[in-house]
C-alpha cells in the first residue's frame, strides 16, 4: 500500500537522518564538481572561476536541501530543533518564569507520576516468574463483600481432584512462629504452611537443596522446612552447607532441605515454608483452618472458561450441602487481585478516578502558566506579525510556541521524575521495614511511568504553548498590531476567572498546609514529654504450634490461663535483668491509643453531647503512669483493687478535661460510651467513674493521624490475660543498652518457645511514624507553595499585562497632569477586586 511505503520511507529518513543528509550533500557536491569540470573543459576557465560560476548557475544549495527534506516529510525536524534551542534561550532569559513554571510543573508531574506508578502496581501487578499471568486464586464469595469463606478443607480436596480447567491446585496459610536458630536472637516470622504444588507452579528452582515435595505432606513425615535467600544470608551467614541443619519454628524443630533464590517470596511475602498437612476427617464442613487456594490455568483455558467450570462445581456443592453452601459462590480470580482485595469494580473505578484527579492537577498548573505565556506572547505580536508577513504559516508559529513551552515542561518533568525516583526509594525502604508487602509489588521508576510523565509534559506544553498561541495569532492579530503593538488583545474573563480560582484554592488549602507543617515542626521539637529513649515496647503474643482453628470455651479458658501465667513469668524475668527499672503492660502504645469512641456523660442520659465528643481508650496495668513518669494532676492512679467487673473506675488525661468537660471538675463524673444514634456499645448500665486525672503523655502528638483521632484519652484497668496480644514496655535506667532487644527476645523464648515478642526501641517506633507524617506534610506544603507561586505569578501577569496594554493611556494621563496615586489606583483596582474575590471564595 502507498501509505505504508510512505510511512516506512519517513521513518527511515527520521531514524537515519544523518546518513540521508550526508547522501544529499554528496549528491550536491557531485553535481557541482561535474559542472565545474565541464566549464574547465569546454570554456577553458580556471578551476576557481569555474567552481564559482557552477555555484551561481546551480543556485542556493540550502534550497535544494529543504526541497529534499520536504519530499521526505522531514522539513519540520531542523525547525523543531531550532525552536527548542530558542525555547531554552528564552527560559534562560526569563528566569522568574522558568523557576515558577518549572517548580509548578515538577510538582504536578511528580504527583501524577507517583500516583500512576502506585496505581499501576496495584491494579496491574504481575507475578515475577514464568507464566505468572495465568496463576489464579479460588475462593467462596459470601453475601458479605470482602469477607470470603476460607474454612474450606473439604472443598479444597474436592477441587484438587475434580477441577480440570485449573491445574497445580494448591493451598497455603500463614502462621506466626518464633524463629530460633542460626545467628541472631529469636524473632517472630511469618511461615507459609503450603502444599508442594506451590513450588511446582512457580517454576523456580531452589538455590540449594530441594523444595517441598508431596511426600512431605504425609502424616508422620519428618518435619522439614525451606528457607528464603534473605534469612539464609542473614541468619546462616550464607552457609552453603545449611541444608541438613535444624531450625526451630515455634515449639517444633525442622530440618532445612532447601534454600530458594533471591527474590522468591511466593505466595505473598514469605521467607520460610513448611508442609501444609490437611485432614478433612478432623473437621466438619466449613470448619478448620482458613486456606488460600491457588492454581494455574490449564493450557488453552481462559479465565472465563475456568469461571464457568467453577460455577458448575459451586452449584454441585450447594446442592449436596445446602445447609452450609447454599449462599456461597465459587469464584476464580487473578491471584494478585484476590490478595489485595481489588476485584470489586467500585474500588477499581475509585483508583482510576484518583489517577484522573491527580492528572488534572497538571492541567490546572498548565492552564495557569498559559496566562503568563499568553502575556509574553502578546508582547511578541510584532515579531509574530513580521514572521507571518514573510510567509510563516500559523501552524509554523504555533509549532515554535509549542516547542518553547515544551522546553519548560520538559525541564519540569525531568525534575519531577527525579523527585519521584527519590520518593519511591524512600517508600521502598519503609516497606522493607514493614516487611508485609506482596513480593510482586516493586515500586520503582518503570519505563511506563517515565513515558506517562513525558506524556504529561507534552500535554502541559500543548496547553501552555498552543492555547495562548491560538488566541494571540487569531483574526485580530493584524488589527491589534495596527492599534499599537497588541493593544487590542485582552486576557478576557476566562483568564481572569482562572486567577480568581487559583487564589481561592490557595487560600483554602493554605491553613491546612500550614497546620500540617507546624504540627510536624512541633512534633520534631517538642518530644514526647517523657524519656522515650529509655523504653523498649512491642507486642507479646502467645501462639499455639500448628494451630488450626478456634476451639471451644474450655480451650479458650485454658489458653487465657496459660497466657496469663507465661506473661507473669516473663515480666518477673525481665524485672530481674540488670538495668531494668520497670516492666509494665497495656493494650496500646502511648501516642497510638485506640479505639476512638464516642462519650456520653451521665447528665445526658447516655446520649452523645452536642459536637459528638470522642476520646481514645486504652487499658493499662497498675503502675503504668509511674513507669512513664506521667504526673497525676488530680485524684489517684489505677490500682490492683480496680480490676474486675464491667464499668468501674477510670483515669482521664488533661486534654479530656479541657476538651470534653470545659475544665470543669472531673473527679466523680460518670460517662459511658455510645454509638451514633445512642445505641449502647458496652451494654446498658455500664458506667465509668473518673477517679483521677493524669498529665498528657506523650505531651505532643506523635504523628498526624493521632491529631485526627484526638488527644483526649481514657485509661481503663487492665486485667491480666484479658488482652491478647498485650503491649509490653520495658524501661532501662539511662537509656536502652546495646543488645537489649535481643536479650528480651531470648528471655521470651526461654519462657515459652511460642512466646513472640515484636519489640523495638520506642524512639525507633516514634521515628518511623514521624517519617510518614513528615512526608505527608512536606508534600502538601510543596503543592501549596506551587499554587501560591502560580497565584502570585498570575496576579503579576494580569498587572504587567494591564500596564503594557495601557502604556499609551498612562502616558497621556500623566502628561495631562493626573496624580500618580490616581493612576496607580486605576491600574491596581481590577487586580485588587479579583484578589478580594479569590480571598472571599477561598475563605468560604
Amino acid at each position: 500500500m502507498r501509505w505504508v511505503s510512505e510511512a516506512r520511507e519517513r521513518l527511515r529518513g527520521l531514524l537515519f537522518r544523518g546518513r540521508e543528509e550526508a547522501e544529499t550533500a554528496e549528491e550536491l557536491r557531485f553535481h557541482l564538481e561535474m559542472e565545474t569540470e565541464r566549464l574547465v573543459r569546454e570554456e577553458g576557465l580556471e578551476r576557481p572561476e569555474a567552481r564559482r560560476r557552477a555555484g551561481v548557475a546551480f543556485g542556493g544549495v540550502e534550497r535544494y536541501r529543504e526541497e529534499v527534506r520536504e519530499a521526505r516529510g522531514l522539513a519540520w525536524v531542523p525547525g523543531l530543533s531550532l525552536d527548542f534551542r530558542l525555547g531554552l534561550r528564552m527560559l534562560a532569559k526569563h528566569r522568574g518564569l522558568t523557576l515558577i513554571g518549572g517548580f509548578s510543573v515538577a510538582v504536578a508531574v511528580a504527583v501524577g507520576a507517583f500516583a500512576f506508578e502506585v496505581i499501576s502496581e496495584v491494579l496491574h501487578p504481575a507475578l515475577p516468574f514464568e507464566g505468572g499471568d495465568r496463576v489464579v486464586s479460588l475462593q467462596y464469595a459470601t453475601d458479605n463483600p470482602g469477607n470470603p469463606e476460607r474454612r474450606i478443607v473439604h472443598d479444597f480436596v474436592e477441587w484438587r481432584d475434580g477441577l480440570r480447567s485449573v491445574e497445580r491446585l494448591g493451598a497455603f496459610r500463614t502462621a506466626e512462629h518464633n524463629l530460633i536458630g542460626g545467628e541472631g536472637p529469636p524473632e517472630p516470622v511469618g511461615v507459609a504452611e503450603i502444599t508442594a504444588s506451590g513450588f511446582e507452579l512457580a517454576r523456580t528452582p531452589p538455590l540449594l537443596g530441594r523444595y517441598l515435595v508431596p511426600d512431605d505432606e504425609r502424616p508422620g513425615a519428618p518435619p522439614v522446612a525451606v528457607i528464603g535467600h534473605e534469612p539464609w544470608r542473614t541468619r546462616f551467614a550464607g552457609d552453603p552447607a545449611v541444608v541438613g541443619r535444624t531450625v526451630r519454628l515455634g515449639a517444633d524443630l525442622y530440618r532445612i532441605v532447601g534454600v530458594m533464590p533471591e527474590g522468591f517470596e511466593f505466595p505473598f511475602a514469605h521467607h520460610f515454608w513448611i508442609p501444609l498437612r490437611v485432614d478433612p476427617s478432623r473437621h466438619p464442613r466449613l470448619a478448620g483452618p482458613q486456606l488460600y487456594v491457588f492454581g494455574r490455568l490449564a493450557p488453552g483455558v481462559t479465565m472465563r472458561e475456568a469461571q464457568a467450570e467453577a460455577e458448575i462445581v459451586g452449584r454441585r456443592a450447594a446442592a449436596a450441602h445446602p445447609e452450609t453452601h447454599e449462599r456461597l459462590r465459587l469464584q476464580v480470580l487473578a491471584y494478585t487481585h484476590e490478595h489485595l482485595d481489588l476485584d470489586h469494580p467500585v474500588i477499581r473505578v475509585m483508583l482510576r478516578f484518583v489517577q484522573l484527579l491527580v492528572a488534572g492537577l497538571l492541567v490546572v498548573v498548565a492552564v495557569n502558566l498559559a496566562i503568563l505565556l499568553y502575556a509574553r506572547t502578546v508582547a511578541r505580536l510584532g515579531e509574530i506579525a513580521v514572521r507571518s508577513a514573510l510567509g510563516a504559516s500559523r501552524r509554523r508559529i504555533l509549532a515554535q510556541l509549542f516547542a518553547e513551552a515544551l522546553a519548560l515542561s520538559a525541564l519540569g518533568a525531568l525534575a519531577g521524575l527525579a523527585l519521584v525516583k527519590a520518593v519511591l526509594g524512600w517508600v521502598r525502604v519503609q516497606f522493607t521495614v514493614v516487611g508485609d508487602v506482596p513480593f510482586w509489588i516493586e515500586f520503582s521508576l518503570s519505563p511506563a511511568t517515565v513515558l506517562y510523565a513525558l506524556g504529561l509534559a507534552v500535554l502541559a506544553a500543548a496547553i501552555m504553548g498552543v492555547l495562548p498561541g491560538l488566541k494571540a495569532t487569531g483574526g485580530r492579530l493584524y488589527a491589534s498590531l495596527r492599534q499599537g503593538g497588541g493593544a487590542g488583545a485582552g486576557l478576557g474573563r476566562v483568564w481572569t476567572a482562572l486567577v480568581v480560582a487559583q487564589v481561592a484554592i490557595a487560600v483554602a488549602i493554605l491553613p491546612v498546609a500550614v497546620f500540617a507543617v507546624w504540627q510536624v515542626v512541633r512534633m520534631e521539637s517538642a518530644g514526647p514529654g517523657f524519656p522515650a529513649e529509655e523504653f523498649v515496647v512491642g507486642g507479646a503474643e502467645l501462639s499455639e504450634p500448628a494451630a488450626e482453628a478456634g476451639g471451644d470455651a474450655a480451650d479458650a479458658d485454658a489458653f487465657a490461663s496459660r497466657y496469663r501465667a507465661r506473661l507473669a513469668e516473663l515480666v518477673s524475668r525481665l524485672e530481674a535483668e540488670p538495668g531494668v527499672t520497670t516492666v509494665t503492660t497495656s493494650s496500646g502504645i502511648p501516642g497510638l491509643d485506640g479505639p476512638v469512641r464516642q462519650v456520653a456523660f451521665e447528665e445526658g442520659a447516655g446520649a452523645p453531647e452536642s459536637g459528638t465528643p470522642t476520646a481514645g481508650s486504652m487499658r493499662v496495668a497498675p503502675g503504668l503512669f509511674a513507669a512513664y513518669g506521667a504526673e497525676m494532676l488530680a485524684g489517684r492512679p489505677l490500682g490492683a483493687g480496680d480490676l474486675g467487673g464491667p464499668g468501674g473506675p477510670v483515669v482521664v488525661n488533661r486534654t479530656f478535661v479541657e476538651q470534653l468537660l470545659g475544665n470543669r471538675p472531673a473527679l466523680g463524673r460518670r460517662f459511658r460510651y455510645s454509638r451514633p444514634g445512642g445505641a449502647e456499645a458496652d451494654g446498658p448500665g455500664e458506667w465509668y467513674e473518673i477517679v483521677g486525672v493524669v498529665e498528657d503523655f506523650p505531651a505532643s502528638p506523635i504523628a498526624l493521624p493521632s491529631l485526627v483521632s484526638g488527644a483526649a484519652h481514657v485509661y481503663h484497668p487492665l486485667v491480666p490475660g484479658e488482652v491478647h496480644p498485650v503491649v509490653l514496655a520495658v524501661r532501662f535506667r539511662g537509656g536502652v543498652p546495646a543488645g537489649a532487644v535481643r536479650r528480651i527476645r531470648e528471655i521470651g523464648a526461654e519462657v515459652d518457645p511460642v512466646m513472640q515478642l515484636r519489640v523495638r526501641p520506642l524512639t525507633e517506633l516514634y521515628g518511623s511514624l514521624r517519617a510518614g507524617s513528615r512526608f505527608a506534610a512536606w508534600s502538601l506544603a510543596a503543592v501549596t507553595l506551587s499554587v501560591l507561586l502560580l497565584s502570585a505569578a498570575g496576579i503579576y501577569a494580569l498587572t504587567s499585562f494591564t500596564v503594557a496594554q495601557r502604556t499609551r493611556e498612562i502616558g497621556i494621563r500623566t502628561a495631562l497632569g493626573a496624580h500618580p496615586r490616581r493612576v496607580l489606583r486605576g491600574i491596581f483596582g481590577r487586580v485588587t477586586r479579583q484578589l478580594a474575590l479569590g480571598l472571599a471564595v477561598g475563605s468560604l
